[in-house]
């Protein structure tokens, strides 16, 4: 026996004319929330609740702890995922030159400077005080060309003597070389990053070992 084909009519829908139905974007945007849209619904939950059974305390801090924490996964997740972001990083436990002119010697008897010149210099010496602004010891660099010069200084005093880990700091005097009018020396602190803050309006900030000040990422000048 041959079964008989249906003949019950297909089931349409006809909607109004310049009618478009939600794109899955739309959908995904309109089911996230932001801050404005959380204390909206936080501010109608409060007027809505029973006055003889109000929410608890710990319900009510909880709701605010998961708000506070997943705000701030998302702006973290925006600063690491930034090129900046990913590349402060990654200096720390290094050494960076700032602007400044302090070093910091450790405790190994080693401290590393830098500086840069405007133009060639015939000779260059480096002065390096202690805290009371007594002079230390003295390098003798001899002739250096413009750009971008480091020295690195053992931590001996000017008898020989070693001097305690700490900061110092430090003064450049160059003689301009033949055919160059003068020199000028920008000097640089240089101390190593011990940690990074993201998320800041002017972008990742560096925490400097020795006490220095934090500095933008965008202020370093050289890697050590």
């Amino acid at each position: 026996m041959t079964a008989a084909a249906s003949t019950l009519p297909a089931s349409v829908v006809t909607l109004p004319a310049g009618t478009q139905l939600a794109s899955s974007a739309a959908s995904t945007a309109a089911s996230s929330l932001n801050q404005s849209d959380f204390l909206q619904l936080l501010t109608a939950q409060l007027e809505k609740q029973d006055p003889l059974n109000p929410q608890s305390p710990s319900d009510f801090a909880a709701e605010l702890a998961q708000f506070s924490t997943a705000s701030g996964v998302q702006s973290l997740n925006t600063a690491m995922t930034s090129n900046s972001g990913v590349q402060a990083t990654g200096l720390v436990g290094r050494n960076v030159a700032v602007p400044g002119n302090t070093i910091v010697l450790g405790s190994g008897g080693t401290a590393t400077g830098a500086f840069q010149l405007s133009g060639a210099a015939s000779d260059v010496t480096v002065q390096i005080r202690n805290a009371q602004g007594k002079v230390v010891g003295t390098l003798d660099l001899g002739g250096l060309g413009a750009g971008n010069q480091n020295f690195s200084w053992g931590g001996q005093g000017a008898t020989g003597q070693a001097q305690p880990a700490g900061n110092y700091t430090y003064t450049v005097n160059a003689t301009a070389a033949k055919g160059v009018s003068s020199v000028t020396a920008t000097t640089f602190a240089v101390a190593p990053v011990t940690a990074v803050v993201l998320g800041g309006q002017s972008g990742p900030q560096l925490e400097l070992g020795g006490g220095l000040s934090p500095a933008a990422l965008s202020s370093v000048q050289e890697l050590f």
